[in-house]
């Protein structure tokens, strides 16, 4: 097993796909998007269950092995979170490669 970072970022639905863009843009490794996450936070609850899809959420998982590109990650993702809300959790992994 390989030491890694693993990020987890929850996000609002609608701004998903433009984060996955900018992820591969940065040299993420890879991610996995779930889609269609429910809870509560600062600004109220988000029950993933409307048609719409404006108040999903989606959690991204990212294990990366290059501290380079976590910390450009990390800088990419913080105005996301700054101007629409959502999480960012980065913890010591280890990464079972195949």
């Amino acid at each position: 097993m390989k030491p890694c970072k693993r990020i987890e970022i929850v996000i609002e639905a609608p701004l998903a796909q433009r984060l996955a863009v900018r992820l591969r843009q940065l040299g993420a490794p890879g991610f996995t998007l779930i889609p269609d996450v429910r809870g509560a936070g600062d600004r109220g609850e988000r029950r993933a269950d409307e048609l719409s899809g404006d108040s999903s959420n989606c959690l991204i998982l990212i294990a990366c092995d290059d501290q380079a590109t976590v910390d450009r990650i990390l800088e990419a993702v913080r105005p996301l979170l700054s101007s629409s809300g959502g999480v960012c959790l980065v913890s010591d992994a280890l990464w079972l490669r195949h």
